[in-house]
């Protein structure tokens, strides 16, 4: 008897530098050390099935990971977190074990913090606010046609649900609500380089954590 279960999980700290294959090595690897009974395709290479919801990009953090896998034995969703909490690498913590309610196709929007550390945070916080409110947010995006990977012109103004800006005492925070459809999935680095292409301030880093993920309706994904 197979289950399918989803399995949400923290990146955070130095885990943001895991890069998404390496996460897939790091969670499979966790599977075999937990002994959790899961199913394997089959076939002449057998391997793990693990489906991971909009993979987050590297150097940024998230408090709202997932994998799906499939259970081929008992064990109960709370012993499955402890064990996997025993054997994860420190800022990979998995927060909660469920069963599927929606399909990761149904992801419409993630809401993400991003802090931008500045010497001249009035500055910072001015850009933000011009770049933000313009009419239209141009960028140059990778596109598939075909086989090949092409650079498409397009305006992601669209694809900003909400956003709102605030100063700190070292920079700017801004809280952004962006589309992360198939087809519509907005990177937030992108977006802050469009924004803060023509402005003539220093940053000295940038913090991007995706808090969470939800549906078209706005509920969250679960």
């Amino acid at each position: 008897m197979q289950n399918d279960v989803r399995i949400f999980f923290t990146k955070t700290g130095t885990a943001k530098y895991i890069s998404h294959l390496d996460l897939m090595r790091c969670m499979s690897r966790a599977f075999r050390r937990a002994q959790i009974p899961l199913w394997f395709t089959e076939g002449y290479n057998p391997h793990l099935f693990m489906t991971f919801a909009r993979p987050l990009s590297l150097g940024q953090e998230s408090l709202c990971e997932c994998v799906d896998v499939r259970l081929t034995g008992e064990m109960t969703f709370k012993e499955m977190q402890n064990r996997l909490n025993d054997a994860l690498v420190p800022g990979i913590t998995v927060v909660s074990v469920a069963k599927p309610v929606h399909k990761p196709t149904e992801i419409a929007f993630a809401d993400y913090e991003i802090r931008l550390f500045s010497e001249t945070p009035e500055l910072a916080f001015s850009a933000l606010q011009s770049g933000l409110s313009k009419s239209s947010i141009c960028v140059t995006k990778k596109a598939k046609q075909g086989r090949r990977k092409i650079d498409k012109e397009m305006d992601i103004k669209p694809n900003i649900a909400s956003w709102q800006v605030s100063k700190t005492e070292n920079g700017v925070m801004l809280f952004v609500r962006l589309t992360a459809g198939d087809q519509n999935n907005i990177n937030p680095a992108l977006l802050l380089s469009a924004v803060l292409n023509d402005a003539n301030i220093e940053i000295d880093h940038t913090e991007i954590l995706k808090k969470r993920v939800l549906l078209e309706n706005g509920e969250s994904f679960s």
